[in-house]
């Protein structure tokens, strides 16, 4: 396993093309003042092709964004099997979910070509996180993206196990285990975990749309979109906050720990198949918010009134 060569950002690249960088990665919503702070004294490294950057299982001590070359992205599975979950190109970033956590890192990360870095230390991250609290909003979304990412991966490899000739009880397993290991990775990540026996409160109360749209109006409440990433980019009431399930403790610990337990949340998201708005209430109530309501007739009941609603841009 190589190190590469780490060396002081001004001596291996322009100010300008570091600040290009910067500018097109997660960090672009940073003020340009910050931006040219941790232009000056970030590091760079290079890596040879092939070269690994980090193990699964090692402690973190920063974060990478790419500026040239590509790094792939991957778990070890038994018998010396890789499952590839992507390759990050030029702006894009990768390590940050082990900083976030505090856990050990869940993936590797190797180089496919020769790659020059830009390496954030953890002390840099931290101060980071602390000077620009909006920033963490940036890792959600991100993070929520890789969800949604992995979710097709994931089917994709399925519908090709049953279209193909030979398919076999061992394909179906890998498929399934793989699905397993992923899961169960990302909430032991999560400094809370998701518990595998939901604890059950007395059920939220409800809110009609009317009475929702009052308080809405008055900027008094929190909206909570309960369902997937999938649907919340589909539709969403305009303004709401979308955390699904899978990704709770991320997403809380981002941006609802802080809030007032006083203050009003109204949740939807409730589904034919499956009740994402109660099991979300349930989460909140059992962390102490008090005013927590779902919403009567969820999203359809707030469109039939003719209440706002948006569409995530894609990007």
């Amino acid at each position: 396993m190589g190190h590469g060569k780490t060396t002081v950002a001004m001596d291996c690249m322009e100010h300008e093309s570091l600040m290009l960088t910067l500018k097109n990665s997660v960090l672009r919503e940073l003020p340009n003042e910050a931006l040219d702070k941790l232009a000056q004294t970030v590091q760079t490294r290079v890596v040879g092709p092939h070269e690994v950057i980090f193990k699964e299982g090692d402690e973190p001590d920063g974060f990478y964004i790419i500026c040239s070359g590509q790094v792939r992205i991957f778990v070890s599975l038994e018998d010396r099997i890789e499952r590839e979950l992507s390759v990050c190109g030029p702006g894009e970033s990768f390590g940050e979910v082990a900083l976030l956590t505090g856990e050990t890192r869940t993936a590797s990360a190797q180089s496919v070509d020769e790659a020059q870095l830009i390496v954030i230390t953890k002390d840099q991250f931290d101060h980071l996180l602390r000077d620009n609290p909006d920033l963490s909003r940036n890792f959600v979304r991100q993070v929520r993206g890789w969800l949604v990412r992995d979710q097709e991966i994931i089917k994709h490899e399925a519908d090709a196990v049953i279209r193909s000739s030979q398919v076999s009880w061992f394909d179906i397993v890998l498929v399934i285990g793989i699905s397993i290991i992923l899961a169960i990775t990302f909430n032991i990540s999560n400094p809370n975990g998701i518990p595998f026996v939901p604890e059950r409160l007395t059920q939220a109360p409800s809110i009609s749309a009317v009475a929702a749209m009052e308080n809405y109006r008055q900027g008094q409440t929190l909206i909570v979109d309960a369902m997937p990433s999938n649907f919340y980019q589909q539709r969403h009431i305009k303004g709401a906050v979308n955390m699904p399930m899978a990704i709770f403790d991320f997403v809380y610990l981002m941006t609802f720990s802080e809030e007032d337990k006083d203050k009003k949340i109204v949740i939807y998201g409730n589904t034919i198949s499956r009740p994402y708005d109660l099991e979300i209430a349930d989460k909140l109530l059992l962390r102490g918010h008090k005013n927590v309501k779902v919403l009567d007739g969820g999203l359809e009941a707030w469109e039939t009134n003719g209440y706002p609603v948006e569409q995530e841009a894609s990007k």
